[in-house]
């Protein structure tokens, strides 16, 4: 992790990828991940770790073993958005933020990255192919594709996934880092918005290849019926024009009214509408539509969605979605 070295023995001060690790209460999670990170042996990378408000030890462990790291501590939890606080430090041209249970970053991926920013200069953000550690299946799908269909093939989306993604850092000076109300869920549609709406586009990549060992830690499991539930109400209110935003809640919230009625959630579904409403004059006045060039890519990218059934028979049954 040393800076480069010049022949006349000047160092070099540009760093090529800042690589974001988010963690919070999971030490011996967050261990794993940066005993492989140390082993990147490119020297126009750094590696910025943020512990998001732990108490077991994290911010410890890391200034202990990994000296060479940069540690930045919150002293409480920002949910998904603690992200910021690293992607705000990062010098990197590109910057990688991982969760601190997505392993396998290495050399070669960030070597295939940056041959896919020089050759589409446009992509201002790639989405990496996610598969489960233990089954090796393609998960953490978040794009409107078919994943059985589209799993391997490189193509434009909409979406970003959050915690194994890569960022231009010229991009993110001019649209923005994630919206810190949001805490977690939908933060990346929204920042997704503001990358279309900015001229840029955002491409997931089965080229860069990582596995999520889902680790449960310091997880709730009522966060997804009451996140998914809120955010949409600001997701559609910051960034829609107002048909678009009818649309979007009239398909959206009868599902996680679905899910949460289904696993026992129904009350943080209710409180999170409430709370949408009762907040909505803050998220009025950070309003700013996307134009409807913006809107119309957005309906274009969408047109290979699968409808309601595919999602229905491939979802209903399957509890305790993973955020």
């Amino acid at each position: 992790m040393r800076p480069t070295i010049e022949p006349d023995g000047e160092f070099m001060s540009e760093i090529l990828f800042s690589i974001v690790v988010l963690t919070f209460n999971r030490v011996e999670v967050v261990a794993e991940l940066l005993e492989q990170l140390a082993e990147i042996s490119r020297y126009d990378v750094e590696i910025l770790v943020v512990d998001n408000g732990s108490t077991d030890g994290t911010s410890d462990f890391v200034s202990l073993n990994y000296q060479k790291f940069r540690l930045i501590r919150s002293e409480v939890n920002l949910g998904a958005v603690g992200r910021n606080l690293g992607i705000a430090e990062a010098r990197g041209k590109y910057v990688v933020t991982i969760d601190d249970d997505i392993l396998y970053i290495n050399s070669d991926s960030l070597t295939r990255i940056k041959y896919l920013f020089d050759e589409t200069p446009s992509i201002g953000a790639i989405c990496f192919k996610v598969l489960d550690f233990y089954s090796s299946e393609i998960c953490n799908w978040c794009h409107p594709k078919r994943v059985e269909d589209w799993k391997d093939i490189p193509f434009e989306t909409n979406e970003i996934t959050e915690g194994a993604v890569v960022f231009r850092n010229e991009m993110l000076e001019k649209t923005g880092y994630y919206t810190e109300p949001f805490v977690i869920s939908h933060e990346g549609a929204d920042l997704a918005a503001r990358i279309i709406e900015s001229g840029y586009e955002i491409h997931y990549t089965p080229l860069v290849q990582v596995k999520h060992k889902y680790a449960s830690e310091a997880r709730d499991r009522w966060r997804r019926y009451y996140y998914d539930t809120r955010n949409n109400f600001w997701l559609v209110i910051r960034n829609y024009h107002i048909l678009f935003a009818i649309s979007y809640l009239c398909r959206r919230l009868p599902v996680t009214f679905i899910y949460s009625l289904r696993d026992g959630y129904l009350n943080y579904w209710m409180k999170a509408v409430w709370d949408a409403v009762r907040e909505m004059p803050l998220m009025c006045s950070q309003r700013k539509p996307v134009s409807f060039q913006t809107q119309r890519k957005l309906r274009l990218l969408n047109k290979q969605k699968p409808g309601f059934l595919y999602y229905f028979t491939k979802r209903f049954f399957s509890k305790q979605v993973r955020i």
